[in-house]
């Protein structure tokens, strides 16, 4: 209240003849900080927008707010560029914006005012219809006077290149991320905010929307940790043993099982679900054939929810690694299973893409049409994916980073891959869509240029179809996919050469507490480097990043995490048992791994 009194955002009158005031009440809540820790109590006052009536008291009401895909191509160029990332947040954004409409408001409940008195709103209030598109372009104005240029790929995003440097702005509502490599031009854009709004500068970027972040000289770890630990309790089944995949293996869903009571408790956790995809990649699939089942979900639909329930318990603090690499290209990898769906037999699209080298995108998406053959739904994946690429081109640019070579599209189909380069329209293709032939635009162009991958090294594939845990985790450690915060290593060597292991960076492993002292000669790991490493299973991520680089062990050879070897499970195996004989067949090791 204090805050809407020195704003003036309102006067108090009369209501006039003929109009209607909007109602509104208080809103209580709590927010935490990244550590779960109560920050602060809250009490808003809302107006309910939803008694505003079309073309009386609001018109426009559109305000974008910023991708989360930008949000990761931005930091994976921070990581690369070795740009520092800012965050601030502006104190009651909505009550910046400026009303274009005449609105009335009735008076807050508790507040003593006159009575028969309305409040004329002069400013937007949280409620409005049309507050969030009032504060935005308060805040692009305010950008724009300063010499901010609007990405045309994003309009969030906005960027002012001077003789010294470049300086990014992300808006995402009321927080903003700034980075570049212009110190002094990010210093001037915080003083100009902080003498235009009543903003807080947050410093150094650690938690946005719930995404944890932590810094390391080489790179930049992102997960939804805390998130994911209040996850259980929505089931009550906090004692459940953790499922090794978040998806069995072989999935076919049963259309005629029971149907679940409780549709708005299974809304309400695929809802969450779905967000905590946005660092959790591995959950795509999984999540993808949930969320089809919103309207008439199953019992076993619900079984599946808590099977994803129970990876999570297994693994809760896996994120995305990004790892400063000194480059700024672009890769993408495409795939589709084919006919998946028992029921429609539509098949499903799965696509990722890498700028830096560092894993940005992703996707899991149930195709709309049946494919004719397996070359085509590859055919209709190549087309998602090439818009996708051409869509980050764009936003790079914007960044003042130029992508000259054409950018890389992998696929593991022969057949598509002709489709894609042959302009001549065949008896087979003739009724694919023409935005399909959009891929064949943008390969004559320059603008991609596509080439064959091996289906085992093809880290689309978690994306189409349930894998089991050996080829989910060799995948997972090839996108950068890691778990800062589980020090040992799991698995096992199976008869069939087939190993499994979880690095804690590229070229890093976790060793167990079990045969660790067997295997300290070839570690050269220090006493105090391996007590680090036991004692960071209860670090908060702060503490835990001080003390990471004590106990990293290096394992040169075993590039996992990026792209520079593209290695089979076979020479997987091979290359790590070269690089610790003892741990072969017959040694003590063995199992151990």
């Amino acid at each position: 209240m204090r805050s809407m009194k020195e704003n003036h955002t309102w006067d108090m009158m009369r209501l006039p003849k003929g109009k209607k005031p909007v109602g509104c009440r208080w809103v209580f809540t709590i927010k935490y900080k990244s550590s779960g820790e109560i920050e602060r109590y809250k009490a808003r006052l809302v107006a309910k927008g939803y008694t505003q009536v079309y073309g009386e008291d609001y018109t426009e009401t559109f305000a974008p707010v910023a991708k989360l895909h930008s949000v990761r191509i931005l930091l994976s160029i921070a990581v690369n560029l070795s740009w520092d990332l800012w965050q601030m947040d502006v104190k009651n954004a909505f009550l910046q914006g400026e009303l274009e409409e005449e609105v009335y408001m009735a008076s807050p409940p508790g507040c003593g005012h006159e009575a028969g008195k309305v409040c004329r709103l002069r400013k937007a209030i949280y409620g409005l219809k049309q507050s969030p598109r009032a504060w935005y372009h308060k805040l692009t104005t305010c950008l724009s006077k300063k010499g901010f240029k609007m990405s045309e790929a994003d309009h969030t995003l906005f960027t002012h290149k001077g003789p010294t440097g470049i300086v990014a702005v992300l808006i995402y509502v009321d927080d903003l991320i700034i980075t570049g490599d212009d110190i002094e031009g990010v210093t001037s854009l915080k003083k100009n905010l902080k003498e235009s709004f009543d903003i807080k500068d947050l410093g150094e970027l650690k938690y946005f929307l719930g995404i944890e972040m932590t810094r390391f000289e080489d790179g930049l770890f992102i997960s939804q940790r805390k998130y994911v630990l209040d996850l259980p309790t929505e089931t009550g089944k906090l004692g459940s043993r953790p499922a090794k995949t978040p998806i069995e293996e072989g999935y076919q869903d049963h259309g005629e099982e029971e149907l679940f009571e409780d549709v708005k408790q299974y809304q309400r956790l695929v809802g969450k679900l779905i967000y905590l995809t946005i660092t959790r990649p591995d959950l795509c699939f999984a999540v993808n054939q949930v969320s089809q089942h919103m309207k008439s979900p199953t019992v076993y639909h619900w079984n599946m929810v808590e099977r994803i329930l129970r990876y999570l318990k297994g693994n809760p603090g896996k994120g995305v690694w990004m790892e400063k690499r000194n480059d700024t290209s672009i890769i993408g990898y495409c795939d589709a299973d084919y006919a998946g769906d028992k029921k429609d037999r539509k098949s499903t699209t799965g696509f990722c893409t890498f700028v830096g080298g560092n894993l940005v995108t992703w996707r899991s998406k149930k195709q709309k049409v049946v494919s004719l053959s397996s070359a085509e739904s590859e055919y209709r994946a190549m087309r998602d994916v090439t818009k996708e690429l051409v869509w980050i081109k764009y936003l790079l640019r914007d960044l003042g980073v130029q992508e000259k070579e054409p950018i890389s599209l992998y696929c593991d189909n022969q057949a598509a891959l002709h489709i894609a380069s042959n302009p001549v329209f065949h008896e087979r293709t003739k009724h694919v869509e023409i935005d399909c032939h959009f891929v064949r635009e943008k390969i004559q162009d320059g603008t991609i240029s596509t080439r064959f991958v091996r289906s085992e090294d093809q880290v689309a594939d978690i994306f189409t179809k349930a894998t089991t845990s050996l080829v989910g985790d060799y995948i997972q450690n090839k996108i950068g996919l890691l778990d800062l915060h589980q020090p040992v290593l799991r698995g096992s060597v199976e008869p069939s050469d087939v190993m499994r292991i979880s690095l804690l960076d590229q070229g890093e492993e976790r060793l167990s507490t079990a045969g660790m002292a067997a295997r300290m000669s070839t570690a050269r790991m220090s006493t105090a480097g391996m007590a680090a490493r036991m004692s960071t299973a209860r670090m908060s991520t702060s503490a835990m990043a001080a003390r990471m680089s004590a106990a990293r062990l290096s394992t040169a050879g075993l590039n996992m995490a990026g792209f520079a070897e593209k290695l089979t499970l076979k020479e997987w195996r091979e290359v790590f048992l070269a690089k610790f004989p003892q741990l072969s067949s017959g040694a003590s090791g063995e199992n151990n791994i």
